[in-house]
């Protein structure tokens, strides 16, 4: 009687499980152990555990009742639920968006659209339709899927007139690809806000029939927001239109005051093929070192650097490209002199290799066995 008492109990659970038990245990069928996997301490581990039980060939319900962590979801346990694909297994998960005092809710919804089930995806809807918080419904509104979905393309193209910034963004965003919205994203590229603006931009782009560079070329040359500014330069990448190279081509060459939009203009002409993206950054070398190096030093080989830009997209021409920058002359700081001429030795110039500024004896200048070009 006692020995049949015992083996209706359940076993202790571990106070040790680790990856490989866990694997162990799934070749053994020994979901307990896997189950006991979902309460360690260690973050990878209770992340395996959660991908092995999303995966069973029958749902354990441990993996549901193992969601939360000292009264917050747990984001390794959440991440494993990605691996599952009905809901009997991890359709559990919408659940989370039920408790309003769940902290980060925002990130919890983006990791939510990644568990591609049905109650989930239901109850991402709902979240867009609904949520109390602008931020959730926001982020919500951003991951369905309207494309193949009739409800959700009129709730998307509805919020784009929503009055929260944080809805209609996320509206534009979860707009991306979708050709039938072509229209309603257009009307909304004018938005009052800069968070939207961006959203339309990058969903606009590519799109059959819209005429990009009529939103792209106005949004990078004078949006008041930098970030907006940047997101047009950064669609721009990869482009043969002419008129995008063309706009692209003016703004660096007049001063833009945001490091972060020169960094997305160097990134795009990089990652552009074609001679004229090529010749725009070869073009702006003396432009750029005139208004963007003062008397402190640069940062080499990063974002800012425009002959590093120019030479990793095209190296065969760096050569010219800096030889004639030294040539234009009309550097007034040491700083402006010592990073044009110290390229053009590195790339092989017979210039003497220069100081670096305020060393001893430092001009910037070329050096006195330096004939063939003079500052």
């Amino acid at each position: 009687m006692l020995l049949a008492l015992l083996l209706a109990c359940d076993p202790p659970t571990p106070n040790f499980v680790d990856r490989t038990m866990i694997e162990d245990a799934y070749r053994r069928g020994d979901n307990y152990i896997i189950c006991a996997g979902l309460k360690m301490e260690d973050d990878s581990t209770r992340g395996i555990a959660a991908e092995t039980l999303a995966t069973l060939s029958t749902p354990e319900s441990c993996l549901c009742d193992g969601l939360t962590r000292e009264g917050k979801w747990d984001m390794p346990i959440v991440r494993g639920l990605q691996k599952g694909t009905d809901d009997a297994h991890v359709g559990c998960a919408a659940t989370l968006l039920d408790d309003p005092k769940q902290p980060e809710r925002v990130e919890l919804v983006n990791l939510l659209a990644k568990i591609k089930v049905p109650a989930v995806e239901a109850r991402l809807m709902a979240a867009a339709k609904s949520d109390a918080d602008p931020a959730v419904r926001g982020a919500a509104m951003a991951v369905v899927r309207p494309a193949k979905n009739p409800e959700a393309l009129a709730l998307v193209t509805a919020a784009l007139s929503d009055p929260e910034a944080s809805v209609r963004a996320g509206a534009a965003r979860a707009l991306l690809g979708v050709d039938a919205a072509a229209s309603q994203l257009q009307a909304a590229a004018a938005d009052p806000d800069p968070s939207v603006r961006s959203a339309v931009l990058t969903s606009l782009r590519g799109m059959p029939g819209v005429p990009f560079a009529d939103y792209a070329c106005p949004a990078l040359r004078s949006d008041p927001d930098p970030g907006v500014r940047a997101t047009a330069a950064t669609a721009m990448k990869g482009s043969k239109d002419e008129g995008l190279m063309t706009c692209l081509r003016a703004h660096m060459l007049e001063p833009e005051e945001d490091a972060l939009v020169r960094g997305a203009m160097l990134a795009a002409l990089r990652g552009t093929s074609g001679p004229v993206a090529g010749s725009i950054l070869c073009d702006a070398i003396p432009f750029w070192v005139h208004t963007y190096i003062g008397e402190d030093r640069p940062e080499r080989e990063g974002t800012a650097d425009i002959i590093f830009a120019q030479n990793d997209r095209d190296f065969e021409n760096s050569y010219d490209c800096v030889q004639r920058a030294l040539k234009a002359g009309g550097y007034r700081t040491c700083e402006q002199k010592f990073y044009v001429n110290d390229w053009f030795h590195e790339l092989g110039g017979k210039n003497t290799a220069p100081r670096p500024c305020r060393a001893p004896g430092a001009g910037g200048g070329g050096g006195a066995a330096s004939n063939e070009i003079e500052f």
